[in-house]
């Protein structure tokens, strides 16, 4: 599936489902329209974070891990489970067991199909047209007009990048990793140590 497509199929969800406000403040509703069950679980593995499940009577599950503290990695993570219900993902063994490796929020997987449910998640969660207008316009703000459409982050300019994220990680229920990574694939930002 390109990315092009699973824009589109998030795009669908969120005009479904979310009139306002961040996706993740939805998530409730859209698990309870789809049908399906949410359940924190209390795992002895620390590189489980979540799962997309059949139970024996067909019910869908998704389960994620009640260690995982960072409440933006817990949101990518049930963002991404949502991504293999509404790509329509075949379940193998009737579970996608999702670990730490494999939903990533700054990089690709090597299995295509957890690629596809961190674009999802990706696109869901900070959807490009209003991320970017929120950039621009915190940006803009920020910097007094001086710095427009697009942020190098380095020593000079931290100050304006720690007001930006704390703003859109606060916005759209990501981790700063995740902030990052999509304005960097958006061409938005750069950041350098």
């Amino acid at each position: 599936m390109t990315n092009n497509q699973i824009e589109l199929i998030a795009t669908r969800v969120l005009q479904k489902y979310v009139a306002r406000g961040g996706a993740f403040k939805q998530f409730e509703n859209i698990i309870k329209s789809e049908q399906i069950k949410y359940k924190e679980v209390n795992s002895q593995n620390k590189n489980f974070v979540g799962a997309f499940t059949k139970g024996n009577n067909n019910q869908l599950y998704i389960m994620v891990n009640q260690k995982v503290f960072n409440e933006g990695r817990k949101n990518f993570t049930i963002a991404h489970e949502l991504g293999h219900y509404f790509l329509n993902h075949q379940l193998k063994t009737n579970t996608f067991y999702c670990f730490d490796n494999e939903i990533l929020e700054n990089d690709f997987h090597q299995d295509e199909i957890e690629n596809e449910a961190n674009y999802f998640a990706t696109c869901l969660l900070m959807p490009e047209e209003k991320l970017t207008n929120a950039f621009k316009s915190i940006l803009n703000n920020s910097s007094r007009g001086r710095i427009k459409d697009y942020l190098s982050v380095t020593k000079s300019t931290y100050g304006i990048w720690c007001g930006i994220k704390d703003q859109l990680t606060k916005r759209y229920g990501v981790s700063e990793e995740a902030l990052r990574y999509r304005l960097k694939m958006l061409g938005l930002a750069d950041f350098y140590k």
